[in-house]
C-alpha cells in the first residue's frame, strides 16, 4: 500500500469552489489533495457529476465541522426537460420511459412548483450516493439489483418558475440538506401530467456559503499554497457564518477544557443571550478556537453536564501560525 507523504499545507478552513459539469465531487477533492497535500481535505455536501455550482470545501480541522458547516438551505436553479425519464433522472441515464408532453401554461407549471413547498418524505433513488449496509446504492443499481432504503423527512422552500418553453421548465428553488432535486424534477413532470427528467442543475448557494465567493476549479488548482491560504475562510469565521455564536474565556476556563474539565453551566452564558441552546464556539481573549460545544436538551442532560463537546481543538504553541503560513508557502507543485 503506498503511503502518504507528510501534510504540506496546514491551514484550517473552508474554499468554496464552482465545481464544473462532469467530475464527481470525490473527483475535485483527490484533485485538490494532490495538489496542496493537506493533512485532511473533504466536503459538506456532494454535487451530481452532472451538477455544476458551490461545492464547501473543508481543510484540515475545518474537515472535523463538515457536518455543521453543511447543514444550511440550499438555493438551485435548474432545468426539468419534459417527456422523457431516465435511470438516474438525469442526463447521464438510459431512456426508461417516454409521454406526451401536455400543452403547459405558465400558471399551470408554476402551480405545480408551488406544490412541492413544504415538509415531504422522500427516499433517495436508486442511483445515489446514500449507503445501505456501507455500500452506495447505485452500486447495487449498477448491477441490477433492487434495494430501497427508507424515506426521510426534507423541507422545500421557495420555488419559482425561471422561464417556459416546449418540453421545458427552468426552476429555482430553495430546499434543506438531503434533498435530491432529481427526485423532485421527476415529481414534477408527473404532477403536470407526463414525465421528465432533471437536464442541468446548478447549486447557486450552500448557506451560508455562496456562488459569487467560489473560485473555479482550475483556477483553485492554479493558486500557489500561500494564496490558496489567503482564499480560505477560517474554521472560526465559517462557523459563525454557520449561525454559531461565540463565547469568550479566560485562559484557565480555556486550559480546564482541554483538560476535559465539566464546567457549570454559568462559565459559558452571556448575560442577555436569552435562551441557551444548539451549537457554540469557545475562544480565548485572542480569539483562538478553543472548542465546539453543544447545549443538550432537556431530555438529554444529566446531573451536573448541561453541554457535550462537540470537538476540542489543542492549544496552538506560540508562532504555531507563523509555521503554518510558511509551511503552506513550501507546499508541493
Amino acid at each position: 500500500m503506498k503511503r502518504r507523504g507528510k501534510a504540506a499545507f496546514l491551514s484550517d478552513g473552508v474554499l468554496v469552489v464552482d465545481k464544473p459539469d462532469g467530475p464527481t465531487s470525490h473527483d475535485v477533492v483527490e484533485r485538490l489533495r494532490r495538489r496542496f497535500r493537506p493533512a485532511k481535505l473533504g466536503h459538506t455536501g456532494t454535487l451530481d457529476p452532472f451538477a455544476t455550482g458551490v461545492l464547501v470545501l473543508a481543510f484540515n480541522r475545518a474537515t472535523r465541522m463538515a457536518s455543521l458547516l453543511g447543514a444550511g438551505k440550499k438555493v438551485y436553479a435548474g432545468v426539468v426537460s419534459l417527456g422523457t425519464a431516465t435511470d438516474t433522472g438525469d442526463p447521464t441515464g438510459q431512456v426508461t420511459a417516454t409521454a406526451p408532453v401536455p400543452e403547459i401554461s405558465p400558471e399551470r407549471a408554476a402551480a405545480a412548483l408551488a406544490a412541492l413547498e413544504g415538509e415531504r418524505q422522500q427516499a433517495p433513488p436508486a442511483y445515489s450516493a446514500a449507503k445501505l449496509n456501507g455500500k452506495p446504492l447505485y452500486a447495487y443499481a449498477r448491477k441490477g439489483v433492487a434495494v430501497e432504503k427508507p424515506a426521510r423527512s426534507i423541507s422545500v422552500g421557495r420555488t419559482k418558475l425561471v422561464a417556459l418553453s416546449p418540453g421545458e421548465i427552468a426552476f429555482e428553488l430553495t430546499c434543506s440538506r438531503g434533498t435530491y432535486v432529481r427526485s423532485l424534477a421527476e415529481d414534477l413532470a408527473r404532477d403536470l401530467g407526463t414525465v421528465g427528467h432533471l437536464k442541468e442543475l446548478r447549486r447557486v448557494a450552500s448557506a451560508p456559503f455562496a456562488l459569487a465567493e467560489a473560485v473555479g476549479l482550475d483556477e483553485a488548482l492554479d493558486l500557489s499554497p500561500a494564496q490558496l491560504a489567503g482564499r480560505l475562510i477560517g474554521l472560526s469565521q465559517a462557523l459563525e457564518r454557520a449561525g454559531l455564536p461565540g463565547v469568550e474565556v479566560d485562559l484557565d476556563t480555556a486550559w480546564q477544557l482541554r483538560q476535559g474539565m465539566i464546567l457549570p453551566r454559568e462559565t459559558f452564558m452571556t448575560p442577555g443571550a436569552g435562551q441557551a441552546k444548539g451549537a457554540f464556539r469557545v475562544l480565548t481573549p485572542e480569539g483562538e478556537l478553543v472548542a465546539v460545544l453543544r447545549w443538550l436538551e432537556p431530555g438529554e442532560r444529566r446531573p451536573g453536564r448541561d453541554y457535550e463537546n462537540i470537538r476540542v481543538f489543542p492549544e496552538q504553541e506560540p508562532g504555531e501560525l507563523d509555521e503554518q503560513t510558511s509551511a503552506s508557502a513550501m507546499g508541493a507543485e
